[in-house]
Order: C-alpha cells, then sequence, then structure tokens
C-alpha cells in the first residue's frame, strides 16, 4: 500500500511528476496551472498537478518546508530542482494563477476535494493546508 495522508508530498501520486518537474519546472507548473483553469472539473492527477506545482513554488519564494517521505521537514529544492536555479528562475508571475488553481482544487468540482470530503476528520487539515498555501503564494 502506497503513502497518504494529508500533507501535499503524503499521497505517492506527488512523487509521480518528478520527473517532468525536474527537466522543465517553470513549464509545468504554468501548464499546470493553466490546465487547471481552463476546465470545468479537475480530475484526480491534474488537482495533484496543482498541489505539488504550488508547494514548490511556495518552497522556492517563500522557503517553505515541506514533510516528504519520512515526516522530516525537507527543504524541497534539495531534491534536485532548484540547485542551480535560484539565480536564474523566475516564478512570481506564477503566484496569480496558483492561486486561482488551488481555489480549484478546493472547489466542489474537484475530485480530489470531493474525495477528501469523504474524510470527516482528515478534511479540514486537507483543505486547511490548502488554504495556508494560498495565502503564501499571496
Amino acid at each position: 500500500m502506497g503513502a497518504w495522508d494529508y500533507g501535499i508530498f503524503d499521497d505517492d501520486t506527488a512523487y509521480d511528476f518528478f520527473d517532468e518537474i525536474e527537466s522543465d519546472a517553470k513549464g509545468f507548473f504554468k501548464r499546470s496551472f493553466e490546465a487547471a483553469n481552463e476546465s470545468d472539473y479537475l480530475d484526480y492527477d491534474s488537482a495533484h498537478r496543482i498541489t505539488v506545482s504550488a508547494a514548490y513554488l511556495d518552497n522556492f519564494l517563500n522557503g517553505t518546508t515541506y514533510a516528504m517521505d519520512c515526516d522530516e521537514e525537507k527543504d524541497i529544492s534539495n531534491v534536485n530542482l532548484f540547485r542551480d536555479l535560484k539565480g536564474e528562475l523566475v516564478l512570481d508571475d506564477l503566484k496569480e494563477i496558483a492561486r486561482q488553481a488551488l481555489n480549484r482544487v478546493i472547489s466542489e468540482n474537484s475530485e480530489l476535494n470531493e474525495l477528501w470530503m469523504e474524510n470527516e476528520d482528515l478534511y479540514p487539515k486537507w483543505k486547511g493546508n490548502i488554504e495556508a498555501l494560498i495565502s503564501r503564494l499571496k
């Protein structure tokens, strides 16, 4: 059985995108956010693409760390992504579109939100994480 909990990287699906992010981080983030904002309904994978992209954006812009794999707080820039890009990569222009996409993730037109709503105990924590991420990207 795979990993699963309410943190962004507590679901194995979050790790499915690492290779794409590593090859073109900004392009992956932008495509994920734009696709979400253009669709009527977010499927499970699309919603995860958004939350993972926004978490990387949050880490890059704000230095926020995230629990990964073993419940340790880690700076995701150490996962081979931004190591050599900090000086040349500009991501501030993605904040607004990221917030819009995250709001779609917690809307009633999101499969991920629907699935989390079924868990009455953890849903408020999961949604709170997303809302905190939206707030940090202002």
